[in-house]
């Protein structure tokens, strides 16, 4: 304002932000400042007959009603795809008597999803707010707005109601007219009916702090008819407005950039939600507040803040006598990171404004991929953010819209200046329920895939109670072989699904986040062929069958079991083979299944990793031991030996077999066999410990039939 009133034109014209994850059988969506049903409301603005209008924006064809029951109003509209509609509003919608209930409610409604502006202009103090949908209204409000300054005494808030017979308690932080501070009072709103309470007492009156409860959900405004920022040492005032969340969207941590062009910094409020909250800005903790209660400071530098309890967050642009820079008094709600969004459209006045300016505050990790139209910002224009893992930049922009996008979600906030004139908002948000989180869990701990397969990690967000809550965005970080980001919403039963391709082999560590809780988990990604099956081959060797393979890469494989079945198809382990440990090089694996009787063998191979998980690669090949043509004794090896020696036999037919050793006299040493055996290949063990060295003969006997073989013994 120039002289006793400021000049201010807050322009808002986004397009819609918002991000919807649908499944088949359930969406899992952010609970954003998108919707198809609105209920709205003006505030007083200064003085005079503003100008009011709805700014009506969608990401996608769509039609819909602006209609004001209490002033027989009906107006349909049209949207296009990314563009902005204007809806002309009567004046008499702003026009409220304090403390009176009046009916004068907006109601949008849509086919499709929109998002909504309300901006309230009067030459000189003008300003817009970012409409919320009923399906993101609550039943618990804490007022933020600002204090008079006995240049125009104004402190208001607004409550419209969307249900028949809701019944609001407010207790007011200021005696204002008969409503005493501290003393709750009672007011009834049907559905479209608007209540606002406007304080006119002197300096310091600030309603910031009024509680405001109801049994249905209602829509809230914090706002003052022409305020001076900061503390009324500057002589430009503007109206303000902004509606509020719910203290369920409140968050704890926060990232901030300075206003552009601004030289000594910006007024901010931290109103905490319950009592003993301490907030920590740029690490250094505040003296505790209480429940409705705001720790005011001006920063001047990128900052972090954060809060043992939720709190509710606003940036102030100072008027423009506070550091003699061209600009003037704004209000603009900061939300935490947990409710940032990961793509905006926003849109700068078409005129009026020597300089508009985006501010982002974006993770680390999308710093240098984060695009403005396209166009990837430079990393150059971003500064660290202490140790937060956020970095913030500072962009001018020209006239027009402005599509800025990542595949983390990152928050943003347009604002622009002009002479004794301002305009700033946030881009948009999402509003979950993230006061309420208590816990996460990220699921599996470990598991192991095939590079070129899908993997999916399970978030479970839950409230103080177990309960599992919805709508919660859970942010991953992927670290390792597939290094990457993403994040996803919570559906019905309270899990964040995020799935995506690993392509390289190794190890992926992956880390889930939602605000300050974190769960890491460990993916392993293996070879796409562990297994070359194409090389697979046996051989027989009387009763034996030899089986080799070759592995292709075996990332972490410890080992291989090996199974057969024979005619009845049962599965038993014939052996286990040793992998090699953690090298991706090919390895040729031989594996003896001994001593097998005649007959048709198939075999399997289980390939078991190092966590106990395991994939079987079955063989198809049929194996076959044969019977022998012919009785047969076959020399012991080795020969001479000491102490240990084989002897293989052969036999063509069914029948009681006998294999003895004699001493050079013909004395019997030992009965190796003795018992029915059927027709096939065959092998025994001889020990010569307690025998002294010397010449041993070997004798076979089946079926009428015997031969005998010589051995040496040599000790």
């Amino acid at each position: 304002m120039k002289n006793t009133i400021s000049k201010l034109t807050k322009l808002l014209i986004i397009a819609a932000v918002a991000l919807l994850f649908i499944s088949a059988s359930i969406a899992n969506a952010a609970l954003d400042s998108k919707g198809t049903n609105f209920w709205l409301m003006f505030d007083v603005n200064h003085t005079g007959n503003p100008t009011l209008s709805l700014f009506i924006t969608s990401d996608v064809n769509t039609s819909g009603v602006v209609d004001i029951p209490g002033l027989a109003y009906n107006a349909p509209f049209t949207v296009t795809a990314n563009t902005v509609t204007t809806v002309s509003i009567p004046v008499a919608a702003s026009n409220h008597t304090s403390d009176v209930v009046d009916y004068k409610g907006i109601h949008v409604t849509s086919l499709q999803e929109v998002t909504v502006y309300g901006l309230n202009r009067y030459q000189y103090t003008t300003d817009a707010f970012l409409g919320l949908p009923v399906d993101i209204l609550g039943t618990d409000y804490i007022v933020l707005t600002y204090k008079n300054t006995n240049i125009v005494n104004g402190t208001e808030f607004g409550i419209v109601g969307t249900v028949n017979g809701t019944t609001v308690t407010i207790t007011p932080s200021e005696t204002t007219g008969p409503r005493i501070a501290g003393v709750p009072y009672n007011i009834t709103l049907n559905e479209g009916e608007t209540y606002e309470l406007r304080n006119s007492n002197n300096a310091p009156a600030d309603l910031t702090g009024t509680k405001i409860t109801s049994d249905q959900p209602i829509g809230v405004t914090g706002a003052h008819q022409c305020a001076n920022i900061p503390n009324g040492t500057t002589y430009a005032c503007d109206h303000i407005c902004e509606m509020l969340p719910p203290t369920s969207a409140w968050g704890k941590n926060f990232v901030t950039v300075p206003l552009k062009t601004r030289l000594n910094g910006d007024t901010w409020r931290f109103m905490a939600s319950q009592n003993a909250t301490t907030v920590t800005i740029n690490g250094v903790p505040q003296a505790p507040i209480n429940e409705g209660q705001y720790v005011e400071q001006i920063l001047s530098a990128y900052s972090a803040i954060s809060s043992d309890k939720p709190i509710l967050v606003a940036q102030y642009s100072n008027g423009t006598t506070f550091d003699g820079v061209t600009s003037d008094p704004f209000m603009m709600l900061v939300p935490p990171y947990e409710q940032f969004l990961a793509n905006y459209t926003v849109t700068t006045p078409a005129s009026g404004f020597i300089g508009n300016y985006i501010n982002v505050v974006a993770p680390n990790a999308v710093v240098g991929a984060l695009t403005l139209d396209g166009v990837p910002v430079p990393v150059v224009d971003f500064t660290p953010i202490g140790v937060s893992g956020f970095s913030g930049a500072q962009l001018t922009v020209g006239l027009g819209s402005h599509t800025v996008a990542a595949t983390l979600p990152f928050g943003l906030f347009d604002y622009g200046f002009d002479d004794a004139d301002s305009y700033g908002y946030p881009g948009g948000q999402a509003l979950s329920q993230i006061a309420i989180v208590s816990s996460l869990d990220v699921t599996p701990e470990i598991a192991t895939n095939i590079v070129g397969t899908q993997h999916c990690v399970d978030g479970l967000v839950k409230d103080q109670n177990g309960i599992p809550l919805v709508g919660i965005r859970v942010d991953y970080l992927i670290s390792g072989a597939n290094a990457g980001a993403g994040f996803a919403f919570t559906n019905t039963s309270g899990i964040a699904q995020y799935c995506y391709t690993g392509v390289n082999i190794g190890y992926d560590t992956i880390i889930g986040s939602s605000g300050s809780l974190s769960d890491t988990v460990l993916k392993i990604w293996q070879s796409a062929l562990p297994v070359d099956l194409s090389s697979f081959t046996y051989n027989t060797d009387k009763n034996d069958v030899i089986l080799k393979w070759i592995t292709a890469g075996e990332l972490n494989n410890s080992g291989f079991d090996i199974e057969r079945s024979a005619e009845n198809n049962s599965w038993i382990k014939a052996g286990y083979v040793a992998g090699n440990g953690t090298t991706n090089e090919p390895k040729t694996y031989e594996f003896r299944d001994r001593d097998l009787k005649s007959g048709v063998y198939n075999f399997r191979l289980k390939q078991i990793d190092f966590n106990g998980q395991y994939k079987y690669y079955n063989l198809s090949n049929s194996v076959e031991i044969g019977i022998p043509d012919k009785f047969a004794l076959s020399q012991n090896y080795p020969n001479p030996f000491n102490p240990k020696t084989i002897i293989d036999f052969q036999l063509p037919e069914n029948g009681n077999v006998k294999l003895s050793v004699y001493d050079i006299n013909g004395k019997i040493v030992s009965v190796l066999i003795n018992q029915f055996m059927p027709a096939g290949y065959y092998s025994a063990a001889f020990n010569s410990s307690g025998i002294s060295s010397g010449v041993y003969f070997y004798r076979l006997e089946s079926g009428g039939l015997s031969k005998v073989m010589k051995m040496t013994v040599i000790k």
